[in-house]
């Protein structure tokens, strides 16, 4: 074992040269450095630029009062065990606005009346050779301001005594209010005795969430807005590099759901499909279409892999069952690309073919999901589609009247199948059909709390995702019992049509079939 004096010397020379050899190096994927992942060295993150960040922010700026401040707080390090941490992903307003993939951060734009709109200070951390050492480059104050474009950076630890005057010289606050809002109960408090020069800024909780939390509590929360439900309304639409972006991630997803059917066969166990599809995401392939040739950073969500019964679960994610013989598997699992996340289901026979059953019930979903796909543009309603969604009116789609045509559409294919409703006709709903027909998705893989009444817009995207799982139960025919069938895709919306992002995952009777048996050959 080394002394104490040998080793702080032999760490100090370790930082000496790791400084020496890694001087300008990111905690994050730059042009410089990951050259495969980037079109342009004016992108700050894959496929979006400087400019494309700045008019984000300059977006947010225009759309506020005057003398309006906006913090922004990074996501902190989450741990599963005692210093056994997650994989690190930002909170997903701070990336949209900044792109900045650092935790424990926290950013402040100031509207002025400069040609910019706003000034921008960064609080995070500065380059220190022996952290780096340990836990990788950061970009420090100069990255900070030399490619985030911040007008100032200060080091965390001067976040309070930055951040109080500027929030008491604003009349109005715009932040994430989450956790502020348990502090609205408390008295107030004089600001200085929340902090302590000797404290630890790098806990495993998240102080500097707090620092802020106390500096507006002390200084007003009356003058606060709630910044997530600001931004959303701007990451509602997809910019052109967004929807390329949306593109890559959906493609990487298909073709996994397409060679994770090739894959599958009795015997193997969910968990074995889960592997498969996630290793098929992450590996870098040629997609000859301009998007890059890397594979998904990381899962946008928990995977569904479900077979048999299990699919009457809608979030089954034990994914720990032995795949029988003539079973139905429903993958419900996506990648998320470039901080952009995929959505996509699809429900296959593990054996091949579809057993007669199965296929009927099957062709009823897809029946369902095709038609309400083909409604989603914001051009005048065709007169099928406008008959379908208001009786012969005039009307623009929104995903709530998608989501009441969907269940009227299953009742009809279902009743064409066999199924028999009582006078009250709530079966489909209430068990049969019980999740909603569709989200937004994004940056998050829910963008959209509950059903919206409001007309889609174009460059929105969203899934179309109708499902039935039909329990054991008398009231339906016994020749479907125990099946659970859910077909998703992400379409992307424009004037005249919708874009069905998620193409490359087979969901035709005909192509899963031939996919599952082999005949069709996956890049």
């Amino acid at each position: 074992m080394l002394s104490r004096v040998t080793k702080t010397s032999y760490t100090a020379r370790l930082c000496r040269t790791y400084a020496s050899m890694y001087p300008h190096e990111f905690a994050q994927p730059h042009p410089t450095s990951h050259p495969h992942m980037f079109s342009s060295s004016e992108e700050i993150t894959p496929g979006i630029t400087k400019e494309e960040y700045h008019q984000r922010r300059k977006r947010l700026i225009d759309s506020i009062p005057d003398s309006s401040l906006v913090i922004l707080r990074a996501a902190s390090v989450k741990y599963m065990s005692k210093n056994i941490f997650y994989r690190f992903r930002q909170a997903s307003d701070f990336w949209y606005l900044t792109g900045f993939e650092e935790p424990d951060a926290t950013v402040v734009l100031q509207k002025d009346k400069s040609s910019r709109g706003y000034r921008m200070t960064f609080f995070c951390a500065d380059k220190t050779p022996k952290k780096e050492l340990w836990e990788g480059p950061v970009a420090g104050l100069n990255g900070a301001k030399n490619f985030f474009d911040a007008d100032k950076a200060y080091t965390i630890d001067k976040l309070p005594s930055k951040l109080a005057p500027m929030v008491s010289a604003s009349n109005y606050i715009y932040a994430d209010l989450t956790s502020l809002s348990r502090y609205k109960r408390l008295p107030p408090t004089n600001v200085r005795s929340w902090f302590n020069p000797g404290t630890n800024l790098y806990p495993q909780s998240n102080t500097q969430g707090n620092d802020v939390d106390s500096i507006l509590h002390a200084n007003g929360v009356e003058k606060c807005r709630d910044l997530g439900k600001h931004v959303a309304k701007f990451r509602l639409v997809k910019s052109p590099a967004e929807q390329r972006l949306m593109k890559g991630a959906a493609l990487r997803s298909a073709r996994a759901h397409a060679m994770t059917m090739q894959f599958a066969r009795p015997g193997l166990s969910e968990a074995d499909l889960e592997a498969h599809f996630q290793y098929i995401c992450a590996v870098s392939f040629d997609a000859k279409d301009g998007l890059g040739t890397n594979g998904c950073q990381r899962p946008a969500y928990v995977p569904v892999v479900a077979s048999g019964r299990n699919a009457l679960t809608i979030h089954h994610t034990t994914n720990n069952q032995a795949i029988q013989n003539g079973e139905l598997v429903l993958i419900d699992a996506g990648g998320e690309w470039n901080g952009y996340a995929s959505d996509i289901t699809r429900t296959f026979p593990v054996s091949g073919t579809f057993t007669p059953a199965q296929r009927a019930l099957y062709q009823a979903v897809l029946n369902v999901q095709k038609q309400c796909v083909s409604l989603l543009c914001t051009g005048s309603t065709a007169p099928s589609a406008s008959d379908a969604l208001s009786g012969g009116q005039e009307a623009r789609v929104s995903l709530s009247a998608l989501h009441r045509l969907s269940i009227r559409l299953l009742t009809e294919e279902l009743v064409k199948i066999g199924f028999s409703f009582s006078s009250f006709g709530r079966e489909v709903e209430d068990i049969l059909y019980p999740h909603l027909v569709g989200h937004g998705v994004g940056i998050d893989l829910h963008e959209s709390t509950g059903m919206s009444s409001e007309e889609l817009l174009a460059g929105q995207v969203v899934t179309v995702e109708p499902g039935v799982y039909v329990p054991a139960d008398n009231r339906f025919p016994r020749e479907f019992h125990n099946i659970g069938i859910r077909i998703e895709d992400e379409v992307l919306i424009q004037k005249d049509h919708g874009v069905v992002l998620s193409v490359d995952a087979p969901k035709e009777i005909v192509d899963v079939e031939a996919t599952c048996q082999g005949l069709v050959h996956i890049k």
